[in-house]
């Protein structure tokens, strides 16, 4: 959840989770980091129901179906 400075462009970026927010304005970020932090554990949930049900397709999968 640490907010990162890009060395290439004048942006910043934080992730929490799968999301993530860049904008080239500090205070935006560090705004929306401090919006989304309460809810890190329900990402972290979300994320493993996710990967939980994308393994139960690919174990069930009748039509050889292997992603994009």
């Amino acid at each position: 959840m640490k907010i990162i400075k890009h060395n290439s462009q004048n942006l910043y970026t934080c992730n929490i989770g799968i999301m993530s927010f860049t904008s080239p304005n500090y205070d935006d970020v560090a705004k929306w980091r401090d919006d989304n932090a309460p809810n890190q554990e329900y990402y972290k949930e979300i994320k493993v129901l996710h990967d939980k049900a994308m393994q139960d397709m690919y174990d069930n999968n009748k039509n050889n179906y292997t992603g994009d």
